[in-house]
């Protein structure tokens, strides 16, 4: 069991609101396996909005994070249900780090984004070990953001290109706030 003051680093490093490392270990020698626990014991009903702390059941979570050093991280959180004292319905806890139902927490899509604005679909699965079939997924969930959101404050718009492969013949076309350094919107083709 590692020491309470090395959970105390491990903690501070992921910075995740609300939550504390409680363990880890190492998954292959690239890989690392950070547990995380929730501090709060209870969750706000999302049906009747009332707080409750009766836990139904929980579940393991694993998702994928932002890569340290030399590691691959993955973070495995105790997912709690709750079952609502008022109402009496089930609901799982929502994690502010990870998006609903998905494997990768928001920082490593973000950084994914980053990445493939500088390069392409290609070299950024490889630098984060990753297949341009999870690459494409996380840009469309951030089309779909982005459709729903309307730039604010836009003075420079970038418009570049850019391809799953390089040499490829299948582009894409990128708007790019340039001043905040934020994609705008993906759009399918040229």
């Amino acid at each position: 069991m590692p020491s309470n003051s090395l959970l105390h680093f491990i903690t501070k490093i992921i910075k995740f609101e609300g939550f504390r490392a409680t363990n880890y270990h190492f998954i292959t020698e690239n890989e690392l396996l950070i547990q995380l626990e929730n501090k709060s014991s209870r969750a706000t009903c999302p049906h009747c909005h009332k707080i409750t702390d009766k836990v139904h059941q929980s579940h393991p979570y694993r998702v994928r994070d932002i890569p340290l050093s030399t590691w691959d991280v993955f973070l495995l959180v105790d997912r709690r249900q709750f079952k609502c004292k008022k109402c009496h319905k089930v609901f799982s806890e929502e994690l502010s780090f990870v998006k609903k139902r998905r494997t990768y927490t928001k920082r490593l899509a973000e950084k994914v984004v980053k990445e493939v604005l500088e390069t392409d679909v290609k070299n950024t699965g490889e630098r984060n070990r990753m297949t341009s079939a999870e690459i494409e997924t996380i840009l469309k969930e951030l089309e779909q953001d982005l459709l729903t959101e309307k730039p604010k404050d836009l003075k420079k718009l970038g418009i570049d290109e850019i391809t799953h492969l390089k040499g490829g013949k299948n582009y894409a076309a990128v708007l790019v706030d340039l001043d905040k350094r934020k994609p705008i919107a993906p759009l399918e083709k040229r």
